[in-house]
């Protein structure tokens, strides 16, 4: 199945969409629909998103199983480990739409904007990795736009991280958009794609 990024991203705001007005439909959430993706997954997009609790990306986006290929860390850094993620659902499930959503009261954004209380060293690791990219874009510590900042920072560093990436973004066939959600209201802030220059 072949749509053009704009279309899936579309789709994405259209679930999101009845999110937000209580309309929901829950989709493919079913065991019979688990079963029936034994063979193999589909998803449409996926999505970077924070391990917040407060973020279940299949709820907000109206979405079940089998539908989204979802990435979380806290703070919805991009090392490593989540490149290689979206690399293999590049590769292997082909995915045209990457979302990279961060929100609002983000405790790791808000750690890398405070004074560092007792951390452990990986904590520490991913906090300094919020904090340099937050320097790089210009943001001091005030919060609202270090959250908006972060999700642009972790969608570009997708780019800078694969090669694979950049030259699907550079031919077209591949979306990466910035996103960060609101928390209080539950609504998504679109903040554009980034580009492969």
């Amino acid at each position: 199945m072949h749509h053009d990024p704009q279309k899936l991203l579309e789709m994405l705001q259209e679930g999101h969409a009845r999110f937000m007005a209580g309309e929901s439909r829950h989709p493919h959430s079913s065991a019979y629909r688990l079963r029936q993706l034994v063979e193999g997954q589909h998803p449409l997009a996926a999505v970077v998103s924070c391990s917040d609790s407060r973020v279940p990306v299949e709820l907000l986006f109206d979405a079940g199983f089998g539908d989204l290929y979802v990435v979380r860390t806290a703070g919805n850094t991009s090392f490593t480990d989540t490149i290689g993620s979206l690399d293999y659902g590049v590769l292997g499930l082909n995915l045209q739409l990457i979302v990279v959503m961060g929100h609002e009261g983000c405790g790791a954004v808000t750690a890398a904007c405070t004074p560092h209380e007792a951390m452990t060293p990986a904590l520490q690791d991913l906090v300094l990795n919020i904090r340099s990219g937050l320097d790089e874009e210009g943001v001091g510590s005030e919060l609202n736009r270090a959250f908006r900042a972060n999700s642009r920072v972790a969608a570009r560093r997708l780019l800078q991280g694969s090669e694979l990436m950049r030259s699907r973004v550079a031919e077209g066939t591949l979306r990466i958009e910035a996103a960060c959600y609101t928390l209080e209201k539950g609504d998504i802030e679109w903040l554009g794609p980034v580009s492969a220059s």
